[in-house]
């Protein structure tokens, strides 16, 4: 079993409906502290057996402690927006 973590934030918020208050922050946030340790992947295909939990970007970063590091978040960078996601092989 595998345990994916997914957080989505939004580049462009004029088409997008009801977006979280702190989008804008947490998108400055992951581009000016975080996005040069992440790794950009151009898919993800999630297997039948991984456990797929949508988080709030602070939730999301809450997970990311040690003994993983931004590293091993792999994101989409989409035109409107971006995908953070953290695959591990334990719950956290």
């Amino acid at each position: 079993m595998a345990y994916l973590y997914r957080t989505i934030l939004h580049k462009d918020l004029q088409n997008v409906f009801s977006p979280p208050p702190t989008n804008n922050a947490d998108k400055t946030d992951f581009e000016t502290n975080y996005k040069s340790q992440a790794t950009m992947v151009g898919d993800i295909v999630i297997a039948q057996t991984t456990f797929m939990s949508e988080l709030s970007y602070a939730s999301f970063k809450a997970k990311v402690v040690s003994p993983l590091g931004w590293v091993d978040v792999k994101y989409l960078d989409g035109i409107q927006r971006y995908v953070l996601n953290l695959l591990t092989e334990n719950p956290l």
